[in-house]
């Protein structure tokens, strides 16, 4: 009997340890995506974007100077489209393309006092899940007075057959945090994400889309007791 209560003791007894290493938060912040792609038509251009995300991350850390870092976020990536016809443009918009990814990187971190640098990398996984166009557009009308006038848009897109809805990455990040005692920390964090995967594998029209991505987020993590 006294061999099994130390046995479980010894099994509950890293628990709290555990439970005092894990944390969770909320982050949010600014993403400038850079785009490479092949239109397949003549007189198109585009251009890099702007965007935001917003995620829950969860920190696991093994000790004071590495951590297991992973989370679910929500990031739009954009691009800018211009379209011109005898120097002419025809179309002026900005293509939208929302994600839901899930990140796992592993992080060495440089504790200072409060303070803590930290840098790591890793790989994401994501699902696109919706796609939007916004912007203007050159109007054809038989009309004479309604005739190559420009007109504003905002469009939801329906995938296509050829579309490709996953996406997979590498993660570079570097950042640094200050810690509240055993409540958790705020951190500033930067990121590059570089696309592995096309957006449109097939498509003519918009054959083999990468996106790479820079971010810059702010959060706060929650020690979980």
């Amino acid at each position: 009997m006294i061999r099994k209560l130390l046995i479980l003791f010894l099994i509950l007894l890293p628990l709290p340890l555990f439970s005092s290493q894990l944390l969770v938060g909320v982050e949010a912040g600014y993403n400038y995506n850079i785009i490479n792609t092949e239109t397949g038509w003549s007189g198109t251009e585009n251009t890099n974007g702007h965007g935001f995300d917003i995620a829950v991350p969860v920190e696991y850390r093994v000790n004071d100077w590495f951590s297991v870092n992973t989370g679910i976020r929500w990031i739009m990536k954009s691009s800018g489209y211009t379209k011109t016809s005898q120097d002419v443009t025809v179309d002026d918009y900005i293509k939208m393309h929302h994600a839901i990814e899930i990140p796992f990187t592993l992080r060495f971190s440089l504790p200072l006092d409060d303070f803590r640098l930290f840098a790591g990398g890793g790989a994401y996984i994501g699902v696109r899940t919706l796609d939007v166009n916004a912007g203007y557009a050159m109007q054809n009308s038989s009309n004479a007075q309604l005739a190559n006038r420009w007109e504003d848009f905002y469009q939801h897109l329906e995938f296509e057959a050829d579309d490709n809805l996953f996406d997979a990455g590498i993660i570079a990040e570097l950042g640094a945090s200050y810690e509240f005692d055993d409540y958790g920390s705020f951190y500033l964090i930067g990121r590059y994400q570089y696309g592995l995967t096309s957006l449109a594998k097939s498509s003519y029209m918009a054959a083999h889309t990468y996106f790479d991505s820079i971010c810059v987020d702010a959060g706060f993590m929650w020690r979980l007791i």
